[in-house]
């Protein structure tokens, strides 16, 4: 059994289970509206991704145009800076005998700028990984390359894809086991990170620590007890993490991974009990590890987090309360030790496989890989966009006469937010550098004053004071 055959364990149906910022139960307030942009035959697969310096996002994942359980090709699709989806392209067709591309495919962009996509497969009997490039911000690919080492050759499994310092590193669940190549080609160095006795080990995702370059992997393994796993792999082998998952949870749950863009750091988001709360915790990779939130009754039935600016990190996570589904979603301070107020979504999926995204432009771009129960049946990636959102406090202070100050002070997860525009009453001000705009409005005492804050790049805030 390879990283793929672990790969569809991930295929569970979510069921009717309970997920600290802690957000009241009731009501949904609002809708998620995730949009198809990639069908993939039966299920779905999760998928790479990577950013170019233009702030285009681009997928890499597995198509299937014969809608059986096998993959016959690697499609691509970009995401502009503003969320425009652009069409698909079929970066590789392989219709090939005795082989096809297969498991999750990794992408990455190169020192020179262009986009790299590895993958495993066999065509013709001859194994992988792969490697198609393309230097046109994915409108073409170039021909399959053999990109192994030698020492890995295999035919089905994923392949990640992250750039360390200028080199590439390869992270595959094979053979049982993880294998790990820094660099492209024969006699890149190559080393088995896990092998046979981890009794498949997979479903493996990766980050770069940007403030030491290393590469920490993320899989799930089924030795022993089984659990997921965190460890450093590049340039050198780091101590392997066993992610404090609750039993519960099996070892199906891919370990998906993100650093941060600025300063070290790589994360992990995990449900700490299942049995009794609904606590998100997020783990820091030789770090400890800082609660996020929770939604009372929602447990999560699948977890993610994504890389945010100035060094926030996202997290999000799905489940269901009372039989409707739910996706909760926060983002972290710059420090990443305290969180927004959790943003609640209501949409229900038949079967959710994985959470993953990217946050750095500011707005969580989010894929969701699975099948919707609700208006769209078809099992495919999934694409959804949501704002972070402030916090604010009001003071007022009387100034007699029928005349108020009010000071409004704005925040993300704790840090001050400058510019923000707040209104009341007609009156208008600008938040400083601290995050504090001051108004002076007209009322009568123990009347009830509307405050509206608004902020590029965020939700808008909606506060009452009472005078």
């Amino acid at each position: 059994m390879r990283g793929r055959v672990l790969q569809k364990l991930v295929r569970v149906a979510l069921l009717g289970v309970g997920v600290a910022v802690v957000a009241p139960a009731g009501a949904v307030a609002a809708r998620l509206h995730p949009a198809l942009v990639a069908k993939v035959g039966y299920g779905a697969t999760p998928l790479g991704f990577a950013r170019t310096a233009d702030g285009t996002l681009h997928l890499v994942y597995e198509t299937n145009t014969n809608w059986g359980d096998s993959a016959n090709g690697v499609g691509a699709i970009s995401i502009s800076p503003s969320g425009h989806v652009g069409p698909q392209v079929q970066a590789l067709n392989w219709n090939v005998s005795g082989g096809s591309p297969s498991g999750i495919p990794g992408l990455a962009v190169m020192p020179s700028g262009a986009l790299e996509a590895t993958f495993g497969g066999s065509p013709g009997g001859d194994d992988g990984p792969w490697g198609i490039s393309s230097s046109n911000g994915g409108s073409t690919w170039s021909a399959p390359v053999d990109i192994g080492s030698g020492l890995m050759e295999f035919g089905d499994s994923a392949v990640g894809l992250r750039v360390s310092n200028g080199i590439p590193v390869l992270t595959a669940g094979c053979c049982g086991g993880i294998v790990i190549q820094q660099g492209f080609g024969p006699g890149s160095n190559t080393y088995q990170l896990t092998n046979s006795s981890d009794d498949v080990a997979g479903n493996t995702d990766s980050a770069v620590d940007a403030g030491t370059g290393a590469v920490v992997a993320g899989w799930a393994s089924n030795a022993g007890s089984g659990g997921l796993w965190f460890q450093q792999v590049a340039p050198t082998e780091g101590t392997a993490v066993k992610v404090p998952v609750p039993s519960q949870y099996g070892t199906g749950e891919p370990l998906i991974v993100a650093g941060r863009d600025s300063g070290p750091g790589v994360f992990a988001a995990y449900p700490a009990n299942y049995a009794t709360t609904t606590q998100i915790r997020l783990l820091r990779y030789g770090g400890g590890s800082v609660a996020v939130g929770s939604v009372k009754g929602l447990h999560a039935t699948a977890w993610g987090v994504a890389t945010g600016p100035d060094g926030r990190i996202w997290v999000f996570w799905s489940g269901q309360i009372n039989g409707k589904g739910v996706t909760a979603i926060t983002r972290s301070n710059k420090a990443v030790t305290r969180f927004e107020p959790i943003q609640r979504y209501g949409f229900t999926w038949s079967y959710l496989f994985t959470l993953s995204g990217d946050g750095r432009l500011g707005p969580l771009d989010m894929f969701i890989s699975g099948t919707p129960s609700a208006g769209q049946t078809v099992g495919g990636i999934y694409h959804a966009r949501t704002l972070p959102v402030l916090s604010a406090k009001v003071a007022h202070k009387s100034l007699g006469g029928g005349k108020f100050k009010l000071t409004v002070k704005v925040n993300d997860a704790g840090d001050p937010v400058s510019g923000a525009h707040v209104s009341a009453k007609g009156k208008h001000g600008t938040t400083n550098v601290t995050g504090v705009a001051k108004l002076t409005v007209s009322g009568a005492s123990s009347s009830h004053v509307k405050v509206t804050i608004t902020a590029p790049g965020y939700q808008l805030l909606k506060k009452g004071v009472k005078l």
